[in-house]
């Protein structure tokens, strides 16, 4: 079968959809199929501390466009602009002649709504990974143009049952499927070398980029609040971005001792990762959960925000604990300093996260429900309703 993935995201690291992405594409490739990933040039390179190494790959890369970022739902996103953008699709469509075209964030302008209006492929199906606050103004002022494109589409993905929910008041005739994001358990792995500087010591980490709703000030009010009661433990943060500095200024000046900034790591992950007890993530809105489930493949205990997206990835009090409300900094503080005084319900909850990460999660598990989708919408022509919106 020949596949395109469409994605404003395939950065020269890996990481959020990027990460789902190549996953994707590795797994394709490996089951024999000729898979093409069509992203955009970056015009701003994020700058990592351990350089762009991207594992080899068995799938063709080919650059469509250039990707601005801006900051749109209180986190950084793309746009991929070029004048010549429809053209070079096209062409592209022309020759590799693709039996399913797939592309990711259908919402993304420019060039993944070209690539659904341009599609010649027999199956065109798009996988939404984004949650919405209630009311959006852009979603709204944009919902009939965007429901003429949508409608296009041979199938519907959500990444999880809050995408669903978000979406169905501003396209009641989507139907989707839901299939989750993929981690590679291979990588994510709880047997990791640990990293030498961060011996000696108990350790909480956070992983993401420094976005508002990404909750990092929230998890060094709730390390500041269990300092409070424990002494014993440091704080590493895993991530970067242009409010740095502010966020760097948040740590109490007593424990800025105990609290690393990592800046943002690429194929160091998993190392830091098994350097750690604890991932902790408080953030505010998310649609599926990428942070937990690297950490839960990695054989770590979560403590995060309570989200419909979140939930579908973790289960409270078996993978880890839940705390209602990203803002509730003495509930996180509690929740993390009962897995501190409790390690062997800590190792037992990071346990059962990475049995379910391999068991529901691993790239082999999604890839098969991508492959009976791929299969069903060429076998009918158009892909009947499989999941009610109200579900």
């Amino acid at each position: 079968m020949r596949i395109g993935i469409v994605s404003d995201y395939y950065y020269p690291q890996l990481g959020g959809i990027t990460e789902h992405v190549h996953g994707q594409a590795t797994e394709l490739a490996r089951r024999g199929h000729q898979v093409t990933v069509l992203t955009p040039r970056l015009a701003v390179t994020p700058r990592t501390v351990d350089g762009h190494d991207l594992p080899a790959r068995d799938f063709d890369v080919v650059h469509v466009g250039r990707a601005f970022p801006f900051y749109v739902n209180g986190a950084e996103a793309l746009v991929s602009l070029g004048a010549g953008l429809s053209q070079a699709l096209g062409r592209e469509f022309r020759r590799r002649r693709f039996d399913v075209l797939h592309v990711h964030n259908p919402f993304g302008a420019l060039l993944p709504l070209t690539a659904i209006r341009r599609s010649p492929a027999p199956a065109t199906v798009g996988t939404f990974h984004s949650v919405l606050p209630p009311q959006h103004p852009l979603l709204r002022a944009a919902r009939r143009p965007l429901a003429r494109q949508f409608e296009r589409l041979d199938a519907c993905v959500s990444v999880s049952a809050a995408v669903v929910e978000c979406l169905q008041p501003y396209f009641p005739r989507l139907r989707f499927t839901t299939i989750p994001n993929g981690v590679d358990t291979a990588f994510f792995a709880p047997d990791a070398e640990p990293l030498a500087q961060l011996e000696g010591g108990r350790t909480i980490i956070f992983v993401g980029r420094f976005d508002p709703r990404n909750g990092v000030r929230h998890m060094i009010a709730s390390y500041t609040a269990l300092r409070r009661v424990r002494d014993d433990v440091r704080l590493v943060i895993v991530g970067d971005g242009p409010l740095r500095p502010l966020v760097e200024h948040m740590v109490p000046v007593e424990l800025r001792q105990d609290v690393v900034f990592a800046g943002r790591v690429n194929r160091l992950r998993p190392r830091y990762l098994a350097s750690a007890e604890i991932l902790c993530t408080p953030c505010s809105l998310a649609s599926f959960g990428m942070v937990l489930l690297e950490g839960m493949s990695a054989g770590l205990p979560v403590v995060a925000s309570r989200l419909p997206g979140f939930e579908l990835v973790m289960r409270d009090g078996v993978d880890g604990l839940m705390v209602d409300r990203a803002d509730d900094h003495e509930g996180f503080a509690s929740a993390l300093d009962r897995l501190l005084a409790e390690p062997l319900l800590a190792r037992r909850m990071g346990a059962a996260g990475r049995r379910r990460a391999l068991s529901t999660f691993s790239w082999p598990v999604v890839v098969d429900q991508l492959e009976a989708l791929y299969e069903r919408v060429l076998d009918r022509g158009r892909l009947e309703p499989s999941l009610p919106l109200a579900a």
